[in-house]
């Protein structure tokens, strides 16, 4: 892989991370109508316990997937390390927002199903790529 578009991919999985964090540390806020309850989870999780999820999802989310990004663009750091990062963080993007999202269709966007079709690329990309070697 040519050395810019290699820079080029993490910065972009440097980005996908970063909002996640910062989203991560502002939620539930940033989302109005939200209705402090998960489709997913429906009654298994109160309130306060499902903010402390989401969050915790979202800021773990956007710390493996900045990982991913700085092993993208510096591989010497940790050879070999990011598929197993990029795993665990779209995995971790993709349970934040199947945990966050309360069932309204009209939210999905600020929700957070962007994040998790990127999240999705992510996680698929470091599969495909894994079984193509």
């Amino acid at each position: 892989m040519k050395p810019w578009l290699q820079y080029l991919i993490a910065f972009l999985v440097f980005c996908h991370g970063f909002i996640y964090v910062r989203v991560g540390a502002m939620l539930p806020e940033p989302v109005k109508g939200w209705k402090e309850s998960s489709w997913l989870l429906g009654k298994c999780v109160s309130s306060h316990h499902l903010t402390t999820l989401v969050v915790s999802l979202h800021v773990i989310a956007g710390v493996v997937t900045l990982a991913c990004a700085l092993v993208i663009g510096w591989p010497s750091l940790l050879p070999g390390w990011w598929r197993p990062l990029a795993v665990v963080g779209g995995t971790a993007g993709i349970a934040a927002f199947a945990v966050f999202w309360d069932g309204q269709t009209t939210l999905l966007i600020e929700e957070g199903a962007i994040g998790a079709i990127i999240s999705l690329v992510l996680l698929v990309g470091a599969i495909a790529v894994h079984a193509g070697q």
